[in-house]
Parts: structure tokens; C-alpha cells; sequence
């Protein structure tokens, strides 16, 4: 599915929906409508039906520009419970659920973007796909150009240029103009590109799905995002059975204390007149981590006071055995120009992660504390979880690389295995705690304030409101008890 927007007086808003099915494609124009909320009544109706049920419906970029148009119509469709699956602000899955002749049928609305997180136009060159045209979107945006419009072609500028150079733009426009091809009508055109659009991402989705399956044995389908589908290719063809522990709870907030993100440093060089200047590009930092160290796995084991002065009679040695996140005091060297550890701070602008010197407490992972020592550091340990240590990634960091080497660099192959790369390792970060959301009218909002702590609440206006809340259960649209399979220390 797709929508084209414009903005008129600050309001975007949909003017044209294209369907594609795989065989047929249907568009809803706005002129045909007697407004954007009919028009889009008319396109989900055209889901709504026996035919369609369980699909799910892909929209390029769907979280951060068409959902809010879709919530708004499809709270107003049905009088079943809608609660989409959000994460970090971003619509992950959007359920529809609603009876047709007295039998439920449901609908699941994704972002492809999600999956992909590629824009349109390079996907299709990467998977050799027909690309989507040319189009000007900003032509749209004046309120005094009609949506039947029928003239000329815009000008250049309204191609917003980037997405046509201008000898391509002249040959476009001679189709037009001047050599008895016709008027150039918007609504054919707007029609002929969103339809172009979904077609696009059709194919490219069934490309995806074909090398997948022929490589992994699984159904891209199920997974709505890059990480979860590189999470279970994982596990279903790499894993190692009962190494790496579950973290949740207190124990999750308790390593996540030493989780402050990567480190970096800008520098702005003055050099000579006529010197040369290098710079330099890490490529594949996160899977060149993964396949050359070892990661902490197994059940962590608790303990309490400096292990390091427990002894060589112990079974442990600081510098060869401990491995795992200890709580500590850290003295940091003063005259240190560029400090290693860093640490959270609470300022009036928040909390901000800062590199100090001197004196603090903080939780941090022990190859971090090893190489700190280094340069001076000095540490009492106060607690911490012990882990075992095993090299868990370097089969799929092989396997994966081996098929982008030996793919060129526009084949589907190389895109993918390249996205697969650099997206497992953060999911295994993830906050175990999610918030519920849920589309209730504004009265019982005020109801559900007095239960839950809620967090954001997004008005409709249509008496509805998408709530979001932090619930006491499990966050799962069935009610049944899962686990996100998270282990932070990863």
C-alpha cells in the first residue's frame, strides 16, 4: 500500500491510495471523495474482506508519515480492541481486527522501512526491481493548483531535484510537450507513480522472502523488523544451545547502569598550508566485535565485596578469570588528557554521559576495567555478576560475510547480507520493559490514568486517543506470557 501526501497551510494530508495485491492494483483519488477520511474509508473497505484476511499490508516508511492517517479511520471502523505494537516511538505492528458478516477477520499493517531500512528508490536498484518514477511532490503543496490539473509539466524545481537531474527532467518533459503526446495530468500521473510505488515494494518484499527461505529456512513474514529477523536467523542456524541467559528484571537494570554507548571523540585539525590531511572510516565495528571476542554467557553468579582480594587460593585471578560487570570506585589519573570510562551525570538538562577524571562509582564490564589499568586507573570493587565467557557469533559473522564478498555490490545478496550484519547485535539490548498502547476514547483515558502510569497520549480527532502506558504484565497483544529473549550483557 501507498499514500501521496501534500501539505496545504502547514497540514499534510492523503490525496491519493494505491493497493497491490500481487495481481491486481486499485487507487483511491481525493477528488473522486468528499474528503481524505472517505477516501481512505473506501481504501480499507477494500481490505476489509474474507479475501484479504491475515494479510499483512506493507507501507514504505508507514511509522513516521501514514499511521497517524490510518489509526485515525480504522478506530472508527471497528468497535474491536486495536493495540498496535510500538517501540521507541515507532509503529512496529499495527492489527486491525473487525467482523464481516458476523465473522472476525483481522488485517496487519507494517512498515517496510522497518525491515528494510533502505529508501525506496535504492532498493529497487539493489534488487533490480522496476524503480519508482518521477514526480513532483512539492507541486502539490500550493492550494492553487487543482487536483485535476492538466497543463504542462512542472517545473524543475518541484521535482525537488535530487530525485531527477535536469537532463533527465528535459527528456521527461519532451514526452509532454511540444511533440503531440498531450497534456500532462496530474491525477494520471500521481495514480500511474503510487501505483509504480507499491509495485516496488511487492516485488522487492518477494525477492526478500525467496532469499531468505533458500538460505535460512525462514518466512520473512513473521518478523516485522531487520533485528527480529536477524535474531532468528540466529537461533534457528547458529545459536549455542543454553549459553546465552536471559536478563531481565532487576538484574537487567543493574548491568544497564554500565551501558552508556559508544564513545567518540571530534577533532578539528589545523594544518599547515599544504599539508595533507587523512581521515579514517571504521567499517564493520560491531560484527568485527562480535567474531573476534568472547561475549559473557551462561548463568551470572552473584558476589558480594572485593572478589580481587579473596586470593590466588580462590580459583579466581583478576587478570585472567573475572569476567562480567562489577560495581566499582574508579579513581581516575587527573592529568589524564582524554579519559577512557565513562559515566551518567545528572544535570539540569538531564542525564548526560561524560568521560570524567577523578572519583566515582560506577558499573562497568570487567575487559573495560583491565584495559583502564592500563593507563592508570585504580579500582575497589564493591559487587558484581560473574559470567562465563564463550565466542558465540563468529559462525554467523563468517556465514553472512561470506555471501556479501561474493555478491556484487547492487545485488540483493549484498544489501541484505549487509543489513544482517550490523543489526543483531543491538537487539540483544533491547529494554525488556515496553509500554502497552492502546486506541480508547478520551473518557476512558481519564479512567486508565487512575490504574496504569501512562506515558504519551496522541489525540485523534475523532473523540479517540492512542494511549501508551507502562502495564504490570506481560506485554503481549494475546495476554500470554513471553519473554523478548533479551540478555544485555551481550
Amino acid at each position: 500500500m501507498d499514500l501521496e501526501t501534500r501539505t496545504i497551510d502547514g497540514i499534510m494530508s492523503p490525496y491519493c491510495i494505491s493497493i497491490y495485491d500481487g495481481t491486481e492494483t486499485i487507487s483511491f483519488y481525493l477528488l473522486d471523495y468528499k474528503n481524505s477520511d472517505d477516501m481512505l474509508i473506501s481504501s480499507l473497505k477494500h481490505l476489509m474482506r474474507p479475501k484479504y484476511d491475515k494479510y499483512k499490508v506493507y507501507i514504505h516508511n508507514f511509522s513516521f508519515f501514514d499511521a497517524i492517517f490510518l489509526l485515525r479511520i480504522i478506530s472508527e471502523l471497528t468497535i474491536l480492541p486495536i493495540k498496535p505494537i510500538i517501540r521507541d516511538g515507532r509503529i512496529i505492528e499495527l492489527k486491525f481486527a473487525f467482523e464481516f458478516n458476523n465473522t472476525k477477520l483481522s488485517l496487519f499493517f507494517r512498515d517496510s522501512y522497518l525491515l528494510l531500512p533502505i529508501s525506496l528508490s535504492k532498493l529497487a536498484i539493489n534488487f533490480n526491481i522496476e524503480n519508482k518514477g518521477f514526480f513532483p511532490y512539492s507541486f502539490v503543496n500550493d492550494s492553487n493548483i487543482s487536483l485535476d490539473y492538466r497543463g504542462t509539466v512542472p517545473a524543475y524545481k518541484y521535482f525537488n531535484c535530487n530525485n531527477i537531474s535536469y537532463e533527465d527532467y528535459f527528456k521527461y518533459s519532451l514526452c509532454y510537450t511540444g511533440k503531440g503526446k498531450g497534456e500532462w495530468k496530474l491525477r494520471d500521473e500521481t495514480i500511474k507513480y503510487c501505483e509504480q510505488d507499491c509495485k516496488t515494494l511487492y516485488q522487492i518484499i518477494e525477492k526478500l522472502k525467496k532469499n531468505i527461505f533458500e538460505k535460512f529456512r525462514l518466512d520473512v513474514v513473521k518478523y516485522p523488523t531487520l533485528s527480529s529477523l536477524a535474531f532468528a536467523i540466529f537461533r534457528s542456524n547458529f545459536i549455542k544451545k543454553d549459553k546465552i541467559p536471559i536478563i531481565d528484571g532487576n538484574l537487567f537494570n543493574q548491568l544497564k547502569e554500565g551501558y552508556t554507548g559508544g564513545a567518540v571523540d571530534v577533532y578539528k585539525p589545523f594544518p599547515n598550508k599544504g599539508e595533507k590531511i587523512y581521515r579514517y572510516d571504521v567499517n564493520y565495528l560491531y560484527p568485527a566485535a562480535m567474531k573476534y571476542f568472547n561475549m559473557p554467557v551462561g548463568a551470572p553468579t552473584l558476589f558480594e565485596g572485593d572478589i580481587y582480594l579473596i586470593g590466588p587460593g580462590s580459583g579466581y585471578n583478576l587478570l585472567n578469570k573475572l569476567f562480567g560487570f562489577f560495581k566499582v570506585e574508579v579513581e581516575a589519573p587527573k592529568a589524564m588528557k582524554i579519559p577512557l570510562l565513562q559515566t551518567r551525570l545528572k544535570s539540569k538538562d538531564g542525564y548526560r554521559t561524560v568521560a570524567p577524571v577523578g572519583t566515582w562509582t560506577g558499573t562497568y564490564f570487567s575487559e573495560e576495567i583491565f584495559n583502564a589499568k592500563k593507563y592508570g586507573y585504580k579500582f575497589k570493587i564493591l559487587c558484581g555478576y560473574l559470567f562465563e565467557e564463550s565466542n558465540i557469533f563468529s559462525e554467523y559473522v563468517d556465514f553472512i560475510y561470506s555471501f556479501k564478498v561474493n555478491s556484487p555490490s547492487n545485488s540483493p545478496d549484498y544489501i541484505i547480507s549487509k543489513l544482517l550484519l550490523n543489526t543483531l547485535y543491538g537487539r540483544f539490548g533491547m529494554n525488556p520493559k515496553m509500554e502497552s498502547h492502546l486506541i480508547i476514547a478520551k473518557e476512558e483515558t481519564l479512567k486508565l490514568n487512575t490504574q496504569r502510569v501512562i506515558t504519551n497520549v496522541i489525540d485523534l480527532k475523532n473523540g479517540k486517543e492512542l494511549v501508551s502506558f507502562f502495564d504490570d504484565y506481560d506485554w503481549n497483544l494475546d495476554s500470554e506470557k513471553r519473554s523478548l529473549n533479551l540478555s544485555v550483557a551481550i
